[in-house]
C-alpha cells in the first residue's frame, strides 16, 4: 500500500540535509549561502515495496535545484519550474495517495495554521494551505527568562562591533564592548559566528550576518515583552530603541527585572508566522505568480531564527535548520 509522506517531518530533513550535502559536495552552493535554503517538496510517499518516490527542489539564494527520489535512490535533475509542476500533476493523477491524507494537526495546531494563513492572504502574501505547524505545543519546553535576556545581550554586543567593522574602528570596538560583556555576565554565551567577530577571525560574510543580527535581537526583545510586535515582516527594528532596552539597565538583574517573557503559546504563533513567511519568500523564487507581499527576506530569516531557538534546546542559533 502506497503510503503519502509529504507531512513525514523527519523524512524531510534526511532528503533535503542529502541533498544540500550533494551540492555543496558539487561547489554548485556555498557554506555562506546556506542561511537562505529552502525545501519545497512536491510530492513524497512510500511505495507498496516500500521504497521512497520523491520530486523537490532546493532553493538557495537565488538558485533553484531540482531533485528526484526513485526507487530510494536520490538524483539531481534537469528539469524547469514547469515540468516539476506537471510531473506532480501527473503524479496526483495517478498516485491517490498523494491526495487523500490529512493534514496530522491538533487542533490548537489547525487553529494557528489557518488563523496565520488568513493574515498572509490580508497581506497579499501567498499561504501554503496544507503547510502543518513545525511543533505541537505539548512537545516544546521553551528556554527560559534568563537564558533570553542573556542571548539578547550578547548578541546585541557583538552586533556593535560587527557595524563598527565598517567604519574601520574594529580594534576600538573590541576594547569598549568586552568589557560590556562582563558586566552583563555574557561573555560566556556567545555563539560561533559572534565568537569568530570578537578574535579576529571573522569573514567578510560573518560581519554582514552580525549586521543583519539587529533583529534577531529585536525578536527576543518582543519574546521578553519589551517589544510590542513583530508581525510586520517588512519593517526594520528600531535600532535606537533596540540599544537603549539593554544600555539603559545597570545590570543584568536590572534588565531582566524589566522583562516578562511571553507565554510559550505566544511565540509558538509568531514562530508558525515566520515559518510560513519563508516559505512565501522561497515558493516567490520558483513560481512568480506568487506573492511574498512587502516582506524582507533577511528581516523574516533573522526573527525567524530567534525564535527557533527561543522553542529548541540548541545553544548556538546558528546550528538551528531553517527550511521551509
Amino acid at each position: 500500500m502506497e503510503v503519502n509522506q509529504i507531512f513525514n517531518r523527519n523524512l524531510k530533513n534526511q532528503v533535503g540535509n542529502a541533498a544540500i550535502g550533494i551540492l555543496l559536495e558539487n561547489e554548485l552552493i556555498k557554506e555562506d549561502e546556506l542561511y537562505s535554503v529552502g525545501l519545497n517538496v512536491g510530492y513524497m510517499f512510500t511505495t507498496e515495496e516500500n521504497e521512497l518516490e520523491a520530486l523537490f527542489s532546493i532553493t538557495c539564494s537565488e538558485k533553484v535545484f531540482f531533485f528526484a527520489v526513485q526507487h530510494d535512490r536520490l538524483m539531481l535533475i534537469n528539469i524547469d519550474q514547469a515540468m516539476f509542476d506537471q510531473t506532480v500533476s501527473d503524479m496526483e493523477k495517478y498516485h491517490p495517495c498523494i491526495l487523500d491524507s490529512e493534514i496530522p494537526e491538533t487542533p490548537v495546531q489547525k487553529d494557528r495554521r489557518e488563523k496565520n494563513n488568513r493574515f498572509l492572504e490580508q497581506n497579499n502574501i501567498t499561504a501554503s494551505k496544507t503547510m502543518p505547524c513545525l511543533y505541537e505545543d505539548e512537545e516544546v519546553t521553551m528556554k527560559n527568562t534568563e537564558e533570553i535576556a542573556k542571548r539578547a545581550a550578547a548578541c546585541l554586543l557583538c552586533v556593535q562591533i560587527a557595524c563598527d567593522i565598517a567604519n574601520n574602528d574594529y580594534e576600538e570596538s573590541v576594547k569598549f564592548f568586552k568589557p560590556i560583556l562582563e558586566k552583563f555576565g555574557v561573555a560566556d554565551c556567545i555563539n560561533s559566528k559572534e565568537s569568530r567577530i570578537l578574535d579576529g577571525s571573522y569573514s567578510t560574510q560573518d560581519a554582514i550576518d552580525m549586521d543583519w543580527a539587529y533583529e534577531a535581537y529585536w525578536a527576543l526583545c518582543w519574546c521578553l515583552g519589551l517589544v510590542d510586535d513583530i508581525s510586520d515582516g517588512s519593517k526594520l527594528c528600531d535600532c535606537d530603541a533596540a540599544i537603549s532596552f539593554l544600555m539603559n539597565s545597570r545590570s543584568m538583574k536590572d534588565f531582566i527585572d524589566n522583562c516578562s517573557v511571553r507565554s510559550k503559546q505566544e511565540i509558538l504563533d509568531m514562530q508558525d508566522l515566520y515559518y510560513r513567511y519563508q516559505w512565501a519568500i522561497n515558493d516567490n523564487k520558483v513560481n512568480p505568480g506568487s506573492s511574498k507581499g512587502e516582506l524582507d527576506p533577511s528581516v523574516v530569516i533573522e526573527r525567524r531564527r530567534a525564535l527557533e531557538w527561543v522553542l529548541s534546546d540548541e545553544n548556538d542559533w546558528y546550528d538551528i535548520e531553517l527550511g521551509a
